[in-house]
């Protein structure tokens, strides 16, 4: 294992952990009736974490792309794109006429140029699934800019807050922007900041793990009660606390990953795997639903996460595998 491999290893691990929550989570098997007994909120917890894991990492490797020699603002955004659209846009065009979901016109247009992250739910339909690669595009949009314009630290994190404000404002006043925009919009900062700070990175990765599990413990116990009440996006004292949740769970299980645990080798199949799997998983799970004639419930749910969740670990990682070639046969990836 190489050195630079050595390092990545635990974010690979956490990214293959989260698609595996991913598939559990859309399988349905959180879901009460699975249990036999409410166990609210732990979709939300299960889906909060997993979902800033994805996030988190964006923003590290969002940075780990800045320091490439050569890179700037629009080579940035180009690579970004490349990366994105085109899978994205086959997702698209599944959902509609695979899964059967409706758009009209101007909405159909908005997600083609992947502007959800600023105009649903108030202006265009909320499209299950594919508004995170939406709120994804738009991370990239602003951060993309600052990284590449705002040359200090500080200067970084008050050029965030004041764009946030003032997205968070705009919000409030006329709808705009996807309410989980705001939810996740700290992480992706926290994530690279995570890759700069590589001193104080080292630091947290040496605390004893009794303190780190310690801190996770708390956090979730109180983003736990803040969810039971009932709170969500865009209440800010929300934002907050699940912002704390997900960034102690990130750094305890990249703590654990830090260990031979995270140098399986599964977990470089499953990272590869992630972003076609959640691209195409709840498409597929559709056609093999229809094809075998699951109807909702616990066979559905249990058929999906373990068969269904297997294909679309596979579909994903050699989908991910070819994308690679032919973007290099295109000059388009070094």
């Amino acid at each position: 294992m190489t050195e630079t491999k050595q390092k990545l290893q635990e974010f690979e691990a956490l990214r293959g952990l989260s698609i595996l929550l991913l598939l559990a989570l859309h399988s349905e098997v959180f879901d009460s009736s699975i249990f036999g007994f409410e166990v609210d909120p732990l979709a939300q917890v299960v889906a909060s974490f997993l979902l800033g894991s994805f996030f988190f990492l964006a923003g590290f490797f969002a940075e780990f792309s800045r320091k490439k020699g050569g890179a700037n603002s629009f080579s940035f955004l180009k690579s970004k794109f490349i990366r994105i659209f085109p899978p994205y846009w086959i997702a698209l065009a599944l959902f509609v006429f695979v899964i059967g979901f409706s758009l009209k016109r101007f909405d159909a247009l908005m997600y083609a140029l992947n502007l959800q992250w600023l105009l649903s739910p108030v202006f265009i339909k909320r499209l299950l699934t594919l508004w995170y690669i939406s709120v994804l595009v738009g991370y990239y949009l602003v951060f993309g800019i600052l990284l590449f314009r705002v040359k200090s630290n500080l200067g970084l994190l008050v050029w965030s807050v004041v764009l946030f404000a003032m997205g968070y404002t705009a919000s409030l006043a006329t709808g705009l922007f996807e309410p989980r925009f705001f939810q996740y919009y700290f992480v992706f900062l926290a994530g690279i900041y995570f890759y700069r700070f590589e001193k104080e990175r080292n630091i947290l990765f040496g605390m004893k793990f009794l303190y780190t599990a310690g801190i996770a413990l708390v956090v979730l116990v109180v983003f736990w009660k803040v969810a039971s009440a009932g709170l969500n996006v865009p209440n800010l004292f929300f934002i907050f606390v699940v912002d704390l949740f997900i960034l102690g769970w990130v750094l305890m299980w990249l703590s654990i990953f830090r260990t031979r645990a995270g140098s399986w080798k599964i977990w470089a199949f499953l990272s590869t795997a992630s972003f076609f799997t959640y691209l195409y998983h709840r498409p597929l799970w559709h056609v093999l639903d229809t094809a075998l004639g699951l109807e909702a419930g616990t066979a559905r749910v249990f058929f999906n996460l373990i068969p269904g969740g297997m294909l679309a670990l596979i579909l994903g990682y050699f989908l991910q595998v070819g994308y690679d070639r032919l973007l290099v046969a295109l000059h388009l990836k070094g």
